[in-house]
């Protein structure tokens, strides 16, 4: 038990009549921080002039202070770890001069910063660190073992009651040390702004009593001051270099922080209608190919890079995909992306597309190409093969022994050197590729064209075959005819032609060339005629050529009666009169007999034709 207890109380009580003001930490609501740094801290003690918390309140356990007289709390933050040492003492004078005051602490910790220090689940007997409660005016404080950035809960009381003040100095000359920063946290060293007009500096601190907010001048290279910012926050709008001056007058202690603030527009994206995959041959799929696309609306491609999530879950919790060149591939998955601007971070909104399987369109190349040659087998026409699908496509053509193209359409000139053309078709977004080929083919036109004749008009009629001979590449070669100037016809046999001279032209259906036969004479006669003196049909005779010699030829009425027996050699014909007089139009017959010549064979034929008026 200290003496003099009854003598000090009794004055304190007869100042406390005149009134009481408040004490910088007289209570641990109102906690204050020190550390002792390389100077000694000397501040003013609680007292009865200046405090109405004459004793320590309840709640905490006080270890060996038995009693805790106008009490002063403070805290202290580990900086560095090891062991920690502190001289506190009391005199009546500032310069430790005057009398000595009795002075005693209590400690408790270690503690978190930002933990509930002053409940009295945190400031009981097991969390006591040191203790004194000895009569002296200087007193040895000693925290064993303190690990960096823990926090250390210190009461000072003034056992005389009387007013005086207070030195704290750190005596251990090595291992740990206390953190004199006053600023609860960091600004930060470089603040990005991504969309925003404005950004709010927060130093809001405890210890803090004086802010002061600072901008940095490029043009004089020195931070000033900006006015009427005095408080622990400041609004930004422009990009620059800040900087925050906080003050502590009681531990005259002060702090600062500077920050780099930048201001940036959010990226923009572009669509993706949809990345597809060949599902026959993809596992994996390569997202980076829709890349450019989403870049796309940007400017400089290059400062930007496009980030990939499976779902919404994973973009609000930041978990990109870690490997999208080899993502798994599967139809119908729905993929999510941003736009990064790699400089500041600044993200896009978000865009979404589906992974496809991708279908080649329609396209197919003949089973065999043809090119069309002359007789000496030299290409007479370039041939162009395939079909342009687009920008999405590229194109290789091979010959067998190398590429010969890579354009969409491939134009030859001369033909092939190998036995085959093949094209790979490739899906630029896919990935996909598909093999088309062809059998080149050389094809000529018929060198002739060779008749064959049967039958006679004096029958059924002629029936006559053409042949196209001679032809390069004939086996894949197809062939059309014409008679004269007919229309064309896929048969090569013509029947019931009519007599007379003729023609059969045949043209290969490729468009190689067409060939006309030399001309042949179908021996036979006239169905009707028309005596009417136009110079048409005025007669009526067979049409003949020398191989049928005609030996005797004779028209009759349809009664029989021999009307006419003409001259086979002449070529005047029956003119439709009998005895000089005109017959009238009717049937009439003819008898003719003759020789072919081809076969030396003596024939006789008879049939009718009509005279018309």
């Amino acid at each position: 038990m200290k003496g003099n207890k009854i003598l000090i109380l009794t004055l304190i009580f007869g100042f406390l009549a005149s009134g009481s003001i408040l004490a910088q930490g007289s209570t641990c609501s109102d906690i204050e921080p020190f550390c002792a740094g390389s100077e000694r801290l000397t501040f003013p003690n609680s007292n009865y002039t200046n405090s109405s918390q004459i004793s320590g309140e309840a709640g905490p356990d006080y270890g060996c202070l038995e009693e805790q007289p106008y009490p002063a709390w403070f805290f202290l933050q580990v900086e560095d770890s090891g062991d920690l040492s502190f001289k506190i003492s009391q005199y009546e004078n500032e310069d430790g001069s005057g009398a000595p005051l009795d002075v005693d602490f209590v400690v408790w910790g270690p503690f978190e910063r930002g933990e509930e220090y002053c409940s009295a689940t945190a400031l009981n007997a097991e969390n006591l660190v040191d203790c004194s409660y000895l009569p002296d005016a200087v007193e040895t404080m000693t925290i064993s073992g303190a690990m960096a950035n823990q926090v250390y809960v210190v009461v000072i009381t003034n056992f005389q009651q009387l007013p005086g003040f207070i030195s704290l100095e750190q005596t251990n000359s090595g291992g740990g040390s206390t953190d004199c920063s006053i600023l609860d946290s960091d600004l930060g060293d470089n603040i990005v702004v991504c969309g925003e007009n404005e950004y709010i500096l927060d130093g809001t601190t405890d210890e803090a009593e004086i802010y002061e907010w600072y901008v940095y001048n490029e043009s004089t290279s020195q931070y000033e001051q900006i006015p009427g910012e005095d408080g622990p926050t400041l609004t930004v709008t422009q990009s620059g270099d800040y900087r925050l001056v906080v003050k502590d007058l009681v531990g005259a202690s002060s702090d600062q922080d500077d920050v780099t603030v930048t201001f940036y527009e959010v990226p923009e994206i572009g669509e993706v209608s949809g990345l597809s995959a060949c599902a026959e041959s993809t596992e994996f799929i390569d997202l980076t190919e829709a890349s450019s696309q989403l870049i796309a609306p940007n400017s400089n491609p290059a400062d930007y890079r496009a980030i990939f999530y499976e779902s919404t879950d994973a973009i609000e919790n930041n978990e990109p995909i870690i490997q999208p060149s080899s993502f798994p591939f599967q139809d119908g998955t729905t993929i999510y992306a941003k736009v990064e601007y790699i400089e500041s971070g600044c993200l896009s909104e978000v865009e979404q597309f589906d992974l496809v399987d991708f279908n080649f369109p329609e396209y197919q190349l003949a089973e065999t190409t043809v090119f069309c040659v002359d007789r000496n087998n030299e290409l007479i026409a370039p041939v162009s093969l395939g079909n342009d699908l687009g920008s999405d496509y590229t194109y290789e053509w091979t010959d067998g022994t190398g590429i010969i193209g890579t354009s969409a359409v491939l134009t030859l000139n001369d033909l092939p050197s190998g036995n085959q053309l093949s094209l790979t078709l490739r899906h630029s977004a896919s990935g996909c590729e598909k093999e088309f080929i062809t059998m080149p083919v050389a094809i000529s036109r018929p060198e002739s064209v060779s008749i064959s004749i049967s039958g006679s008009d004096f029958g059924d009629g002629y029936t006559v075959t053409a042949t196209a001979e001679n032809v390069i590449g004939g086996t894949y070669a197809g062939f059309e005819y014409k008679l004269d100037n007919s229309n064309w016809q896929e048969s090569n046999v013509f029947n019931r032609v009519p007599p007379g001279s003729h023609t059969i032209t045949t043209r290969e259906i490729n468009g190689c060339g067409e060939t006309t036969s030399d001309n042949f004479f179908l021996v036979g006669y006239p169905r009707f005629f028309t005596p009417n003196s136009d110079g048409y049909n005025d007669t009526w005779s067979l049409i003949s050529n020398s191989d049928i010699s005609i030996k005797r030829l004779f028209v009759f009425d349809r009664y029989g009666k021999l009307i006419r027996q003409l001259d086979p050699g002449g070529n005047k014909g029956w003119d439709g009169t009998y005895n000089g007089k005109d017959l009238p139009a009717d049937d009439y017959w003819f008898r003719v007999e003759f020789v072919d010549q081809k076969t030396g064979g003596y024939q006789v034929y008879m049939s009718n034709f009509t005279l018309k008026r």
